[in-house]
């Protein structure tokens, strides 16, 4: 099975299921706010998190068991639609385009898309806590819990932003780059690839292969993503933003050639920690990572 053939068959399914968490609507101004939420969340997207996490839990469960990892996909789709409604804000990396078409701040005021990012933030928690019991035992779902925060927060995805937003020419060395972009973006990767083992009961070494592979996955995404700025490709986003704010990217540090070079040490990295499963069919791990090495938007 391709990738295009697992998202057409698996997509779907979290389409409906993000849908379902915005049906209620209000009658007084929050309905703006479960609007600004709707707009970002529910906008064309390839939902490579949820299709990620819904790949591993094939690894160890059947497909007429899906329901039990779905809330956690949608969960952790919230949480990384917050973080691109943030960071497209202008006190971040002040942007117009996400997708394709407006930012949600452009569309529905900063003030809304403060609160619309907070708010699928705290939603995601919600989904995890109240449905993820009903599937696995409540002290596995509490330590689910805490993985998913810490991946979120200082010691992850917000932890790298700042470090992206506040690097300076004392640290543009690539210890400094890869630190960066393994907490922004590695960070929720790993869990979305650890996070299925872990719940059914993978064995540490599974889970310890499986979360290097999401994180140096997360790092080829990075330079890849850097790649396709520099050379104008369509990333549904304003253009070459990261050489005209001077930031510290893995073409403006190494140089494209060279960048190009790193991406392939990645891909190689992350297909050895495949390698590492044994009596699993990572076929469509390594049908992501090759989509990933390939992409040109």
């Amino acid at each position: 099975m391709n990738l295009l053939e697992f998202s057409g068959k698996y997509k779907p399914i979290i389409e409906k299921a993000l849908a379902l968490y915005f049906q209620k609507s209000f009658s007084d101004n929050r309905d703006i706010l479960r609007q600004a939420m709707h707009y970002s969340l529910l906008s064309e997207a390839k939902r490579i998190r949820p299709l990620l996490i819904i790949a591993v839990f094939l690894l160890f469960n059947e497909e007429k068991n899906l329901k039990k990892i779905l809330p956690l996909a949608c969960a952790v789709e919230m949480v990384h639609t917050y973080s691109l409604i943030h960071d497209d804000l202008p006190c971040m990396d002040d942007d117009d385009y996400r997708r394709g078409r407006l930012t949600c701040h452009k569309k529905y005021g900063e003030d809304m898309a403060v609160l619309a990012g907070d708010t699928l933030n705290t939603f995601a928690l919600e989904v995890v806590a109240q449905e993820m019991p009903c599937f696995y035992e409540a002290e596995k779902v509490l330590d689910l819990m805490v993985r998913f925060t810490r991946d979120l927060g200082i010691e992850g995805m917000a932890g790298g932003q700042v470090l992206d937003l506040k690097v300076d020419e004392k640290v543009r060395t690539a210890d400094h780059l890869k630190q960066i972009h393994n907490l922004k973006t590695g960070a929720l990767l790993q869990f979305c690839t650890s996070a299925p083992a872990f719940l059914e009961g993978g064995t540490k070494q599974e889970q310890a292969a499986l979360a290097v592979f999401g994180q140096r996955m997360g790092l080829l995404f990075q330079i890849i993503d850097d790649i396709l700025d520099v050379k104008g490709k369509n990333l549904g986003k304003s253009l070459q933003k990261d050489i005209k704010q001077n930031k510290l990217t893995y073409v403006t540090l190494f140089g494209l050639e060279e960048a190009q070079n790193k991406a392939q040490k990645e891909y190689e990295g992350a297909k050895d920690s495949l390698f590492s499963l044994k009596n699993k069919n990572v076929e469509i791990l390594q049908v992501f990572l090759d989509y990933i090495l390939e992409r040109d938007k």
